[in-house]
């Protein structure tokens, strides 16, 4: 059993840290949708995905909503 229900990359991610999104509520809200859910939503955000098939390897403005492919993801890689 996993120690904590938050993700786990919370501490490098963007999203996270308010550094990619250009509205501060914005970035609350990918927080509580994603990042800080009890239920482990964070195991569907594209960027946990991407770390966790690639590494660190992730652009800065993928989105835990994102569209793109994860493939695609790392086509255009870059630490995140």
């Amino acid at each position: 059993m996993e120690a904590s229900l938050h993700c786990p990359n919370i501490d490098d991610c963007p999203v996270y840290q308010n550094n990619v999104i250009h509205s501060e509520m914005v970035g609350l809200t990918y927080r509580s949708l994603y990042c800080l859910q009890g239920n482990k939503k964070y195991k569907t955000c594209k960027r946990y995905l991407a770390i966790s098939r690639f590494g660190n390897k992730v652009p800065r403005n993928v989105l835990p909503n994102s569209v793109a492919p994860i493939e695609e993801l790392a086509a255009v890689a870059e630490v995140f």
